[in-house]
């Protein structure tokens, strides 16, 4: 069962990757992203992948982010953070160009998945949002540090502080996305882009891609610093608005919060 969360095809020079939960809004669960790492490693000694394009089944959601129902609550509640981060250090770790191709929600983990990817194509339909704040929590440093790098100070503080779902438009304006096209020219317009690179020298890509992943790795943070950013996940993990904002989302109302 697990195998059919994530499908797999390759075409030539490009391998597609689909969240396979269409039923879900290809909302994400440990086996997907435990899925996309091992996959990710295997292509990363194809030499014939030169380009690898994810997305989502069908075109309501590209994804609409971690499965909500798989977060845990309450004291010592275990966080999904291990997993997530071994298939977001395989997705940089590939050595070829990524693309996420965008259709409709792509919001959450689903967003920095995109985000992590190296070019993003979005269909005007699209709705684009991280929306931590909405549930109670407290995003990850190492993912806020993404947008930050991508979408600069403003553009992460309207993300997060704000919380709202925004739309293709506003996500290029702010440089969330790379290209924004009409839904229907969306497939077309991505492996066009995808053919293109792998038609590139291998060696270059490879070397280029390596080169700016390594000057772009500028930032340092203390023992300290680190521990007080994880520390304030742990506590909204911990807390009782968190246990209200999945109550809220599941039952489709506001949150009622009480700051605890």
């Amino acid at each position: 069962m697990s195998e059919d969360l994530l499908l797999v095809e390759r075409k030539g020079n490009i391998c597609t990757l689909t969240i396979n939960r269409p039923e879900r809004r290809n909302s994400l669960n440990p086996e997907i992203m435990q899925k996309l790492g091992d996959t990710l490693l295997s292509l990363k000694d194809d030499p014939e992948v030169r380009a690898v394009v994810i997305r989502g089944k069908g075109e309501e959601a590209f994804s609409s982010g971690f499965d909500i129902g798989r977060i845990a609550t309450g004291p010592g509640a275990p966080r999904p953070g291990a997993i997530v981060e071994y298939s977001m250090k395989s997705l940089l770790a590939y050595p070829y160009p990524t693309i996420a191709m965008i259709y409709g929600y792509c919001v959450g983990l689903g967003l920095e998945l995109a985000v992590t990817c190296d070019f993003r194509i979005a269909a005007q339909s699209a709705k684009l949002g991280i929306t931590p704040a909405k549930l109670g929590l407290v995003y990850g440093y190492i993912g806020v540090q993404k947008f930050l790098n991508l979408v600069g100070l403003a553009g992460t503080r309207e993300l997060f502080l704000v919380g709202r779902i925004i739309d293709a438009q506003r996500a290029k304006e702010i440089r969330l996305v790379d290209y924004l096209v009409p839904t229907a020219d969306l497939e077309a317009t991505t492996y066009a882009l995808a053919q293109e690179v792998a038609e590139n020298a291998p060696l270059s890509l490879s070397g280029i891609k390596a080169v700016i992943s390594t000057l772009f790795k500028y930032q340092k943070y203390s023992p300290e610093e680190v521990a007080l950013m994880e520390k304030l996940r742990d506590q909204a993990q911990q807390s009782e608005d968190l246990k209200e904002g999945q109550r809220a989302f599941l039952e489709k109302r506001k949150p009622r919060w009480v700051g605890r």
